[in-house]
């Protein structure tokens, strides 16, 4: 058994849920935590032990542990069965499924569209989420520890700051997930399911449907056919809405990976992470349909 990573306390507290175990399998690619197959004589789990300082990312582990059981109850994400604080550990119920990736996870976009909604309907979750507060406090956060950021920061703050005022009088609320990367998506051949809740948190739908368009790379028709599913027509307003929060999304990664690269000793370039989306950003308000998303909403 490879149970090198995990302690022995956290063995022995895991026993009461999965009895023995008989092979602990790292799961790689994991850019925040680090997870595990357990091979046990109660069957299969998944261990996800929190990584360094994730607190620091907006992470409360208690409220993610919670959302996840909701999640659960509404049959869009596996069972979460227990948190164990002192570790820093959640354990779930590992289910035979496929990662989707962005074409795969294209190709189940009605369904994405179903289950999304079903969480957005649910009762509300134990915390929320703002990604434009997100990413300034990242920002303040990684200048205080060390991070060089790219020295046209300062012009895409202002941006940011137009588009939040103008998504303002728009806002609504209720549980969304935040985080839909297609590493994120399991098909098990029948159903699919949304997992890693730990940035879940009660905030506005369009970005939860922004963050899936942006991730997906759906381009202006597809991003139409979105809203379609979701709320049976379009209109120009909610395709502003849904732009913009696309922007806002690229911005939360981008500052999410300049303050990883601050405080996370994980082997990645968090630097290039971040640049990656800061460029997709710029691309995107240098374009005449920004302008036209804002002055949308703003008329």
């Amino acid at each position: 058994m490879n149970d090198s990573q995990i302690s022995p306390e956290l063995i022995t507290d895991l026993e009461p849920f999965t009895g023995m175990l008989l092979e602990v399998v790292p799961i790689s690619g994991g850019m925040t935590n680090r997870n595990f197959r357990l091979e046990t004589e109660k069957g299969r789990f998944m261990l996800r032990l929190a990584g360094e300082r994730t607190a620091l990312l907006g992470i409360n582990r208690h409220h993610e542990f919670t959302s996840a059981q909701i999640a659960h109850q509404l049959e869009v994400g596996v069972e979460a069965i227990a948190y164990f604080e002192r570790h820093a550990a959640i354990l779930t119920r590992f289910i035979g499924a496929e990662t989707l990736t962005t074409v795969t996870a294209r190709m189940h976009l009605e369904e994405l569209v179903r289950t999304i909604k079903r969480y957005h309907q649910a009762p509300v979750f134990p915390s929320s989420f703002n990604p434009f507060q997100t990413v300034k406090n990242y920002y303040s956060l990684a200048l205080e520890y060390g991070v060089k950021f790219p020295q046209d920061v300062p012009r895409v703050l202002t941006q940011m700051h137009r588009i939040e005022t103008a998504l303002q009088p728009h806002a609504r609320d209720c549980p969304c997930h935040n985080d839909l990367l297609p590493a994120n998506l399991l098909f098990d051949g029948s159903s699919l399911f949304i997992v890693d809740w730990e940035y879940a948190g009660n905030g506005n739908p369009f970005f939860d449907l922004g963050n899936l368009a942006v991730n997906l790379e759906l381009n202006a028709a597809q991003c139409q056919h979105l809203l379609e599913m979701y709320f049976g027509s379009s209109n120009p307003e909610s395709l502003a809405q849904l732009h913009l929060m696309r922007l806002a999304s690229d911005l939360r990664e981008a500052f999410w990976g300049f303050l990883q690269a601050g405080i996370s000793s994980i082997d990645f370039d968090f630097m290039e992470y971040g640049e990656t989306h800061l460029k997709r950003f710029r691309q995107n308000v240098a374009t005449e349909e920004f302008e036209q998303w804002l002055t949308g909403l703003n008329a």
